[in-house]
């Protein structure tokens, strides 16, 4: 019963990705204008929640997205993405005697899109000046939908939830079209539920939901490759 309920709740996830995907390219198709970018971006999520207290590297999980990128001014771009992750986790049984008792364990799924404000500290555009790189920041608001897997083999899931991510990064020009991109981001979830403890989840008893009074926290670190679209403009006839 629950590998069946497990493998709905996939396909469900993954056909909600695709429709999404979708409007994504569909929206993109419509917007190759100059200063304009679509790429790929790919990278490794990581947690801190009730069950992952301390930053471990071991819980380093496969994500990426798909972004288009618009160019308000020189040092302004607003960008639009569609992506998935997944996030994993388990308790140090070492840490405190809840951690021992309860040996929770998680596996999970998502997809997200956001809209991120970015703002570039160097005019790396500007082909009249010898200026490649910019170091630059961002923030945003977007929302995701986690579903995922807990030690008892129960099925759980977030539902649909915002989410706002903040970061820093470094853009490379490395020709007139193409951008590479390294970032690092934490992304406020609103959501004790990532890792399914919480003082809601019905499996855990005896003080052992952590703690009830913050939400678990998404990390992103990427990298990525953008391609820039330029507006053509034929020269008007002198007639």
């Amino acid at each position: 019963m629950f590998s069946s309920l497990q493998s709905y709740r996939t396909d469900k996830l993954d056909r909600l990705f695709f429709l999404v995907s979708l409007l994504f390219i569909g929206f993109s198709s419509n917007l190759k204008a100059q200063n304009t970018e679509i790429g790929i971006e790919l990278g490794a999520y990581n947690y801190l929640g009730d069950v992952v207290r301390n930053y471990d590297l071991s819980n380093n999980t496969l994500g990426g997205q798909f972004f288009l990128r618009k160019h308000i001014n020189d040092g302004v771009s607003l960008r639009f993405s569609v992506g998935r992750g997944r996030l994993t986790g388990a308790d140090d049984e070492a840490f405190d005697v809840f951690s021992a008792n309860r040996r929770a364990s998680f596996n999970s799924r998502f997809v997200n899109t956001d809209m991120i404000l970015e703002y570039n500290f160097l005019d790396y555009k500007n082909e009249k000046l010898d200026q490649h790189w910019t170091p630059y920041v961002f923030f945003g608001l977007g929302a995701y939908r986690l579903q995922g897997e807990d030690q008892l083999g129960e099925n759980y899931t977030t539902g649909v939830q915002f989410r706002v991510p903040l970061g820093v990064g470094i853009k490379i020009k490395l020709d007139r079209r193409w951008i590479l991109g390294i970032s690092a981001s934490a992304i406020k979830t609103n959501s004790d539920l990532l890792d399914n403890v919480s003082l809601k989840t019905t499996n855990i008893k005896d003080y052992r939901g952590g703690n009830p009074n913050d939400d678990d926290v998404m990390f992103f670190t990427g990298f990525s490759l953008s391609y820039t679209f330029f507006k053509i403009v034929c020269p008007k006839p002198f007639y």
